[in-house]
Order: structure tokens, then sequence, then C-alpha cells
């Protein structure tokens, strides 16, 4: 069984928590140490529990505690050349830093879990997703900082059990708010965020038969709310009448255990 759950999702920090068998990995750190210590325990584990963790990007909210898990808790990190590169990361001397490409795949703990590397489109460096599967097959697979869906990360998402899809913005609440012209441009723009709108039509494309559970992730505290990504990601469910859990995650605690398995449900 494999299953996810998110600790903090949004523009102040990301972080996710994935574990299959006795391996469990975060997926970015874009929370203090301390706040990641904090929101596993209220899922009953531990940063002790943890055995590496993999960074999408080097935007800060992806990456600010990664230099101290990196060196503190001796966590092996794994992120593209680029990302590595521009994360501000300790170098090899002091950290245990594995480079990872579109296109990877990534075992361990002796086949419990995979994790399958796709690159994104989003202005940092060198930008991925990840689908993690195991040894069962049943995959989760989590993609935010998506200026759009690629055929790349359609392919690689497609069908997943649990998917975690972002859910940036609402277009209207972006052109009529506050943000500078340049800011709204970036993120409208191919390789900026992906708004409630694109994500519910991605969602036609990538919902299949083993689907059971969809998190909206990533949502921006001035351009949407998580009524405005729900209702949109819903039409995007309803369009194919698929029997889904939907859920919308949020930045300030950690979401339940999402549980890929057959039957569907949180557990």
């Amino acid at each position: 069984m494999i299953e996810v759950a998110f600790l903090g999702s949004g523009s102040t920090g990301n972080c996710a928590v994935i574990r299959a068998g006795r391996t469990t990995v975060l997926l970015d750190a874009g929370l203090s140490p301390r706040q990641i210590g904090v929101r596993l325990a209220r899922l009953g584990t531990s940063l002790d529990d943890v055995s590496a963790l993999f960074l999408t990007h080097e935007h800060s909210d992806h990456v600010a505690a990664a230099g101290a898990l990196a060196t503190k808790r001796g966590l092996p990190v794994y992120a593209t050349c680029g990302t590595l590169a521009k994360a501000g990361l300790p170098g090899p001397l002091f950290a245990d830093l594995r480079t990872v490409a579109d296109g990877d795949e990534i075992a361990l703990g002796g086949g419990d879990l995979t994790v399958r590397v796709t690159r994104t489109p989003h202005d940092g460096v060198d930008p991925v997703c990840y689908v993690f599967a195991d040894g069962t097959g049943h995959r989760v697979g989590v993609a935010t900082d998506l200026g759009h869906l690629s055929a790349k990360v359609l392919e690689a998402l497609s069908g997943c059990d649990v998917l975690g899809l972002e859910a940036n913005h609402d277009v209207d609440v972006l052109r009529e708010g506050a943000y500078p012209a340049f800011l709204k441009k970036r993120i409208l723009s191919d390789v900026g965020h992906l708004s409630n709108d694109a994500a519910a039509e991605g969602l036609t494309r990538l919902l299949g038969e083993r689907t059971r559970i969809v998190v909206g992730l990533h949502l921006s505290k001035n351009n949407n709310t998580p009524t405005l990504a729900e209702r949109a990601l819903r039409r995007g469910v309803e369009r194919l009448g698929a029997n889904v859990v939907l859920e919308v995650a949020g930045p300030d605690a950690p979401t339940g255990w999402y549980r890929a398995r057959p039957a569907g449900g949180i557990g």
C-alpha cells in the first residue's frame, strides 16, 4: 500500500510525505524543519522515519528547509542538476546530493517505492514532478508549479490512484487583483501556474479507472479560495461521472493520509 499526506501546500510553503512499506520520503521542503516535524507527528510519524527528500525545483517555497534536512538530518536529496545548483544546498562534502533527470526511475527500500521523474513546464531552471509507485503498481502522482499540462506530464500522471494537482488561481480574481502586471503575466504564462479551470480541464484527461482521490494543491492566498478551487475541480470530475474523493490541501495544517488501494477512500 502507498499513501501520501500533504503537510502544507500553497504560496507560503510546500511539503508532502509519501510512504510505502517500510520506506518514507518527503516531497519538497518549503516549511521549516520544526513545522515539518510537528506536522509529521500529527500523522503518527516523524523525521526519523524519513529516508530521502525529493525536490521539484529551486523556488524557496519548495526548498527552504532542504539544506537543514540534508546536513542536520543527513537526508539524501534527489533533484535535477539545475535545481541542486540553484537551491543553495551545501556541496557534496556536506550533504548527500543525488541527481535525477527527466525519464529516470529510482527504486528505494528494496523495491518498496519506485519514483518516476518527469520534466514540468515552469520558470525554474530544471523543474520536475514525480509519480511514486509501490510494489503492487498503485501510484501517487503529485504535480504543482505548472504553466500548463504538457504531453509529458499528462502521460506521467494519467490514471494515478491518488492525484495531487495544482489549482493555483482563479483567472478572473488574478486579473482583477492588485498584483503588478508583470507578475500577472508570469503566473498566466505557459511556464507559470495552473489555474483552477486548467486543472479542471486536465482532470478530464488524467482520471482513470483506478483514480480514487484527487487533491487540489498550491492554492494562491491572494488569487484563489478553497471554495473556488474545489468548485472548478468538481466540474472536471463530474464531466466524467467519476466516483472520486475530492479535497483541497491548505498551507497551515496537514491533510490526513490518502491511501491508494482498490477500494479507494482516505482511510
